[in-house]
Formats: structure tokens, C-alpha cells, sequence
């Protein structure tokens, strides 16, 4: 298969972070950021062929297959319908979008255009979820009746910065909840047919902390716990009737340990931590390459986009 030629958009820290992993795969074609000397910066460090002083001299590149958008959430819908507009495949940083209307509207144009337009979820990439979702399959943990995601992060209590800055897209859902939603829900079968949430907010008005619960019509229950003012494991958990797994670091695990119901464990280890943006990046070129988008995991992200919708409005915050 031909090397697809990216262009990332936004060179900030979760930028330079994509860059370290895709440079051990493949060269980076172009960058662009408001900034041409930060462009050239980045361009001088990573080895980018083409550094560009605004994101429209970047789209406007025909050599450009695909763009990554890791500017500020706030930001990403009117990337991705740029991108669209000047015909390029798009993986856009998490969390890809709040709206689920106008996400609905940029995925339709996507389809029509025979492009590409998925989220950066490191979960569905990591080689130990494939198998666990055999396991599953193959009866391993019998059916399936519970699935909890947890995660907390201590950010700086400081109402300027963009965790917290409601013109930034701020807020725990947009940053760190997607991956509690697409955990629980990746593990969850069936259709969601019941959901309920306890949310407190900060004192700039965004999301601070959130408890959801989740119904299947199969008759299983999810659980997400987010906190952006204090610390809480990166755990997930599956339980099934057969045995349960506990998944530490879910957001990039390479491990987990399959307990029965004896006290018994296992421990299972498959793909490695540190190659999480790598397996990523594999994925989604094959989606391209192939044209097989399930393998980019877009339906799953806009399930997981209209659930982030329902909470939000909830809550005020759309």
C-alpha cells in the first residue's frame, strides 16, 4: 500500500506527541500552525517536508491526503468541515465534537465525498481490546451484565486555562469523558435505551465532575465516573458471568487481569503502552487505503458524539 501523505493542523503538545509516533512509521509531509515560525520549528524537529503559516495554505497543498486536527476543541468542527470542503481525509484529535446534529451534517458530506472523518481514540486501536472483544465473543466471561470506566484528573485549579475556559471547550465531557463513553459503550452490546447522569460544575459554569449510568436493551448496565478536580484510577472494568476483567490505564492499556469467580487470576499482556498513537495511526491509513471505515471505528464515535450531546444539553452547556 502507498505511504499516505499527512498534514497536521494545530502544533501544539498532543501534536508533538502524534509526531514522535508517526516519524518511527514514516516521514510527516506538512504542518501548518497561525504561526509560520512555530511551523518552522516544528518542521526543523520532526523532519516535515512542507511547513505552512496558516491552515489554509496547508488544505490548499494537493499532495496532502490526510490531515490530523490537534488544534484546541473549540476549534475542531470548523477544521473538519475545512478539511471536507478542500477534499481531505481527517482524524481529529478527541474529543472530535459535542454537537451531534452537526457532526451528523460533517459525516453525511464526508460519505458524499468518499472521505474519511474519524476521532483520535486511542482505545479502539489497542491490540488488547481486539481481544478482549474475542473473549467476549467466544463466551470466555459468559454474558455480559456490567461495564464501569473511571478516570480523574487533577487539573490546576485555575479558571484561565483551557480546561476550564467555556470559550476553549472546556469541561470534563469533551476532554477526558469521551474516553470513559467509549470504553463502557465499545463493551456494552445492544442499543442504549436508558441513561441517567449527576453532574457538578465548576465555578466558570463548565463540567466538572459527572456520574452517568447506563441501560442496554440486553439488559446490561455502564457506569462512567469523571472528575477534572481530583484524582480517581484510570480503570475499567468488564463483568461477565464466567469472570471479570480489570483494565488499569484503559486509555492505553497493554495489560489486564481476568479474575474468576474462585479468586483466581490471569494476567494478560498484548501490544505495548508506548505504541498506542502508532496503532492508531496504522488504523486509520488502512481505513483509507482500503476504504474499510469500520476499522476507524466512525460509527462507534458517533454514538459515543450523541451521547456526549444528550449530557451536555442536559446540563446547559450546548
Amino acid at each position: 500500500m502507498r505511504q499516505l501523505n499527512w498534514g497536521i493542523l494545530g502544533l501544539g503538545n498532543i501534536a508533538h506527541e502524534f509526531a514522535d509516533n508517526m516519524v518511527k512509521l514514516h516521514p510527516i509531509y506538512a504542518a501548518a500552525s497561525r504561526s509560520l515560525d512555530s511551523a518552522l520549528a516544528f518542521q526543523k524537529e520532526y523532519g516535515v517536508k512542507k511547513a505552512y503559516g496558516s491552515y489554509e495554505e496547508l488544505l490548499c497543498d494537493p499532495k496532502v491526503d490526510i490531515v490530523y486536527i490537534a488544534t484546541v476543541n473549540s476549534q475542531h468542527y470548523s477544521c473538519i468541515m475545512a478539511c471536507l470542503e478542500h477534499n481531505k481525509h481527517i482524524l481529529c484529535e478527541k474529543a472530535i465534537w459535542g454537537n451531534y446534529e452537526e457532526m451528523k451534517i460533517a459525516c453525511g458530506l464526508a460519505k458524499e465525498k468518499g472521505l474519511l472523518l474519524c476521532e483520535g481514540m486511542t482505545i479502539f486501536h489497542m491490540p488488547i481490546f481486539k481481544e478482549i472483544k474475542r473473549m467476549i465473543a467466544d463466551g470466555d466471561l459468559g454474558a455480559i451484565k456490567f461495564v464501569e470506566a473511571e478516570l480523574g484528573s487533577l487539573k490546576e485549579d485555575d479558571p484561565a486555562n483551557r480546561f476550564f475556559n467555556p470559550d476553549l471547550g472546556g469541561g470534563s465531557m469533551l476532554d477526558i469523558g469521551t474516553y470513559g463513553l467509549s470504553f463502557v459503550t465499545y463493551f456494552l452490546s445492544g442499543q442504549i435505551t436508558d441513561m441517567n447522569h449527576l453532574m457538578s460544575p465548576y465555578p466558570t459554569g463548565v463540567d466538572e465532575t459527572w456520574s452517568i449510568a447506563l441501560k442496554t436493551d440486553t439488559n446490561e448496565i455502564g457506569s462512567v465516573n469523571l472528575t477534572f478536580r481530583a484524582k480517581l484510577p484510570k480503570r475499567g472494568i468488564i463483568a461477565g458471568e464466567k469472570a471479570y476483567i480489570i483494565v488499569m490505564n484503559y486509555v492505553r492499556a497493554e495489560k489486564a487481569v481476568l479474575v474468576y469467580p474462585d479468586g483466581s487470576e490471569e494476567t494478560l499482556k498484548i501490544g505495548e503502552t508506548a505504541k498506542a498513537l502508532q496503532y492508531e495511526i496504522q488504523d486509520i491509513e488502512a481505513a483509507v487505503l482500503t476504504g474499510d471505515h469500520s476499522l476507524a471505528f466512525v460509527d462507534h464515535t458517533m454514538k459515543v458524539v450523541n451521547l456526549m450531546d444528550q449530557l451536555l444539553t442536559a446540563e446547559g452547556r450546548q
